[in-house]
């Protein structure tokens, strides 16, 4: 019992950053400005840029001349396989600083820019009905939308929320603001829901923040503009019933000699999982322009308390990286620019963390992936057959 014991602990470690290997040698190539969304089967990385490339592996997804991805990809969690799906119908030029989520079975990219950055921006919904089981291809959808769409912009933050797709903040490249739009996703109707007019009391403009929702409040984290990064330590704060925002102040960690903060910062990413001690948020890397930060931090939501995870830190300082949650609670972080200074190098890396104790037969399915990396193979008949449920069966692409 001790014996199956230390084995499982290794297999499930919550709070612990694992990198996780990959079992073949596809892969996305590196890249930071990408966004990444999940369900939970698939992880799905959609564009990017990296200017570092050799010339010689130009394809017809990027060029030197044009440094931005032009490509999905989807990473079989249990199979851990990337493997780039052939994109059909709408594929945008915006491929950097988009935004990108899941509502339900759909996955939902807004915004973004081409290059040079502020060159050509998008005020496009493109969504993708991702379908169950096995998939090779990607039909992608321009949404037809009403009423007056924002202006096109990068480095936003969206989120849906009770029928309606928000999003906050951006730039054009040389403006910043923290106006919110919002998308009706019955009607698909536009409504602007708060426009900055530079009164005291509005937050300042900004891009690359992280957004959380508790109840009828938005709660706007970090972000900045070109020369400066925010403070996580004054929280803006949106009411969706009186359209009003607040600035709140949250409690640094005292469980040490004297309480710390989070430093300001930007590019960072960031999750949100619910559990039974209430909605919590986490922090993740970031950049102030100076330095870059491998630390994680956790917001306790509605009483705005930050802890630092102590048992849990980045193998490297990281920025311009993207980071997606699963139902059951597992953080995966993927990309971005990773080193000890700002002068770094763009990875493909991806990162696992467990945020919360999952049910059991969660860290069951872990511990059988885990030990039978080639399970897919034996196909969902004979998996079902052996006892599998279906649920967990059918997160593998396999007939």
């Amino acid at each position: 019992m001790v014996s199956a014991q230390r084995n499982l602990s290794y297999v499930f470690e919550p709070y612990k950053a694992i990198k996780v290997p990959y079992l073949d040698t596809q892969r996305p190539r590196p890249r930071s400005g990408h966004r990444i969304a999940c369900d939970d089967a698939n992880i799905y990385c959609f564009g990017g840029y990296n200017p570092g490339l050799p010339i010689d592996t130009a394809s017809n997804t990027w060029s030197p001349d044009r440094p931005l991805f032009r490509d999905l990809w989807c990473f079989n969690i249990a199979e851990r396989t990337w493997k780039p799906l052939r994109i059909l119908g709408d594929m945008r030029d915006e491929l950097a600083s988009c935004a990108m989520c899941m509502n339900g079975n759909y996955l939902m990219i807004y915004g973004g820019t081409g290059s040079p950055f502020g060159s050509k921006c998008s005020n496009d919904v493109t969504i993708w009905h991702v379908p169950k089981g096995e998939c090779h291809d990607a039909h992608l959808k321009l949404l037809t939308t009403k009423g007056q769409r924002p202006p096109g912009q990068y480095g936003q933050s969206v989120l849906c929320h009770k029928g309606y797709f928000y999003t906050i903040g951006g730039t054009n490249g040389f403006d910043y603001n923290c106006d919110i739009h919002r998308l009706n996703l019955k009607t698909l109707t536009w409504e602007c829901v708060f426009i900055g007019t530079g009164q005291e009391g509005e937050p300042i403009g900004r891009y690359r923040h992280e957004l959380a929702v508790l109840n009828e409040k938005l709660y706007v984290i970090g972000g900045g503009t070109g020369a400066w990064a925010f403070e996580l330590m004054e929280m803006p704060v949106f009411d969706l019933k009186t359209k009003t925002w607040s600035m709140e102040t949250p409690k640094g960690d005292d469980s040490f000699k004297g309480p710390i903060c989070p430093m300001p910062r930007k590019c960072h990413s960031a999750v949100q999982i619910d559990t039974p001690n209430g909605a919590q948020v986490f922090v993740v890397g970031g950049t102030d322009g100076n330095l870059a930060f491998q630390d994680i931090w956790r917001l306790q939501l509605p009483e705005m308390q930050w802890t630092i995870m102590r048992k849990c830190v980045l193998p490297k300082p990281i920025y311009f990286h993207s980071a997606t949650v699963t139902s059951s609670g597992c953080m995966y972080i993927f990309g971005g620019i990773e080193s000890d200074e700002l002068e770094g190098v763009r990875t493909n890396n991806l990162y696992k963390i467990w945020l919360s104790i999952p049910k059991l037969s969660e860290i069951c399915w872990e511990a059988v992936v885990h030990y039978n990396p080639v399970l897919a193979r034996y196909g969902k008949t004979r998996l079902a057959e052996a006892g599998i449920p279906l649920r967990f069966v059918q997160r593998l692409q396999t007939a």
